[in-house]
């Protein structure tokens, strides 16, 4: 299932270090007890700025940046602050388009010709708006093998690029999350401005905004003084390393601290660098072939939040968590970077926003709750999927739906309709079906047709014609299928054996991340030819079943 907000939860750390106060209302202390969690010298932490009125009003740290050396955060220690990089590429690109370089709408195969031709246009347009259909390139990586703790180079997703044989859809007619698109984007400044993405940001960025502290990380051996290293929890007192060794830029590895990320903001409010017409480029919103607006610009998210426009984006990489909005109605931002990756940035950043906001109604229409009559919620009880992958709705005193190990509730609009993460998301069931056969999932991005599926009996017999290698050729990687205990194991040579559940006969589910579930094919006589990946960020790669050899049965 894509687009599916998955909860974070908080766990009880930290530290205060290095605090710069210029606020005389409380809040300061307010914030520290927002933070109180981290206040401890054996844990991962965070740093906090915030920005009112173009002056930095609050900066401190929280937790250590370096917990073998007993290193604490302060608001001048450096992190990778992930997919918040994306606003850096996105405005280079905007910078190129002022200069004449390139174009928006310009065919991405005019600068990077090795781009296969799918038959169907994709424009650097596209790539910035997650709109082009491309695949993931964690995901690729990951399927095909390569762990996503190894070094990952910008070549490495050039040449899975290259031999990428379809779209996950057609340009424009969906959004779908694409780290890939911005690595090119990165390769597209690259081509057009004669300069590396790092170089090039440097001159036309960092420098000119004063952010002396930052640069795109593209050498995952240089030495960089003052950086934080990454971490997770293991349990509530432990903590393990949690690598990170990218050498890839564009979609990620922006290394910055939290005074830095204040300055960028700041230009948003001054447009110091590109002027006005830059920073106006970068809130148009995109829109879909169908005429569809998107909450997604360039790189950020632009929505709102208790009657305020909010304008943010976060970014989540290893044990880094980050997470940088801005209010600009009353010219409040708000930077929270971690390493830790059970933090949850966004959620505290919301929470220190309310300390600055006045008070003030919604603009949203918010989804009036009623008691709907539960003796129908033993009809909607089950499970339901579409070849994207699977859930569960159960039921208590409350209806819950489940995706993987975690629930939420679903709060009812009427008999039939409920609503899911705080409006987010709303499911429809069918009328007049006892149990219901099928339910709309709507969204602002997409609107989706979940249909019951009863988890087949398999039995021994049935198994044989699963068995097999499948090969993918786009990836150069290859899963075997076996038979252990009665029960399809998924073999590959990095990854541990995992058991594949039926959701249909065709339908299998695995705990792998990367592909999670996977959609068999059948000829006329009903014989398995391959399996398909159908999850997250990858829709529609095919690994091909192999002729006829001996599988392993144990």
């Amino acid at each position: 299932m894509t687009k599916i907000i998955t909860s974070t939860f908080i766990l009880s750390f930290a530290l205060l270090f290095s605090c710069e106060d210029k606020s005389t209302d409380g809040t300061p202390g307010k914030i520290d007890n927002l933070f109180r969690h981290w206040d401890n010298p054996n844990s991962p932490g965070a740093a906090i700025a915030v920005i009112k009125d173009g002056q930095i009003v609050f900066t401190k740290g929280y937790g250590m940046a370096n917990l073998e050396y007993n290193i604490p955060i302060t608001p001048s220690s450096i992190f990778h602050i992930a997919s918040e990089s994306k606003q850096y590429t996105a405005f280079c690109i905007v910078l190129l388009a002022q200069e004449g370089k390139l174009s928006l709408d310009d065919d991405i195969r005019k600068h990077l010709p090795y781009v296969p031709d799918f038959g169907k246009t994709i424009t650097i347009r596209h790539l910035i708006y997650h709109t082009s259909g491309l695949r993931d390139q964690w995901q690729m990586l990951a399927i095909g093998g390569q762990a996503i703790d190894d070094i990952i180079k910008q070549e490495h997703v050039v040449k899975l690029v290259e031999k990428q044989r379809d779209l996950n859809f057609e340009p424009g007619t969906r959004s779908l999350y694409c780290n890939t698109g911005y690595t090119l984007l990165a390769e597209i400044v690259k081509k057009v401005s004669g300069k590396s993405l790092r170089e090039y940001a440097d001159e036309k960025i960092f420098k000119p905004l004063g952010m002396e502290n930052t640069h795109f990380h593209d050498d995952n051996t240089e030495i960089v003084k003052g950086r934080t290293y990454s971490y997770d929890s293991t349990s509530k007192d432990k903590f393990a390393n949690s690598p990170l060794n990218y050498a890839i830029i564009g979609a990620t590895s922006l290394f910055t601290t939290v005074e830095d990320e204040a300055k960028w903001l700041d230009n948003y409010e001054t447009g110091k660098v590109g002027g006005k017409d830059a920073v106006n480029q970068m809130y148009q919103q995109a829109i879909l072939n169908n005429g569809k607006k998107l909450d997604y610009a360039f790189a950020i998210v632009i929505d709102s939040v208790n009657g305020y426009q909010r304008i943010g984006h976060g970014g989540a990489d290893a044990g880094y968590r980050t997470y940088a909005v801005r209010f600009p109605e009353e010219k409040l931002g708000i930077v929270i970077f971690s390493n830790l990756g059970q933090f949850d940035p966004h959620g505290l950043a919301t929470k220190v926003a309310e300390l600055y906001l006045p008070k003030r109604e919604s603009s949203k229409k918010t989804m009036a709750e009623i008691e709907s009559d539960r003796s129908l919620y033993k009809f909607y009880k089950g499970s339901y999927c579409t070849p994207e992958g699977n859930l569960q709705i159960v039921d208590s005193t409350d209806l819950y739906v489940k995706f993987g190990p975690q629930s939420f509730v679903l709060k009812p609009l009427s008999d039939t309709s409920f609503s899911l993460f705080d409006g987010y998301a709303k499911l429809i069931f069918a009328k007049d079906e006892k149990p219901s056969g099928k339910f709309l999932f709507v969204t602002n991005d997409d609107e989706v047709v979940f249909i019951r599926s009863e988890k087949p009996v398999l039995k021994d017999a049935d198994l044989t014609g699963y068995l097999g290698t499948y090969v993918s050729s786009e990836l150069d990687a290859q899963y075997e299928i076996v038979k252990d205990s009665g029960k399809l194991v998924l073999r590959h040579r990095k990854y541990p054996d995992v058991t594949l559940e039926a959701i249909t006969v065709n339908q299998f589910s695995t705990p792998h991340w990367w592909m999670s579930n996977i959609l068999f094919k059948r000829n006329s006589k009903d014989e398995i030819l391959s399996f398909e990946v159908n999850c997250d960020r990858v829709l529609h790669l095919e690994f091909q079943k192999q002729p006829t050899s001996k599988s392993g049965n144990h």
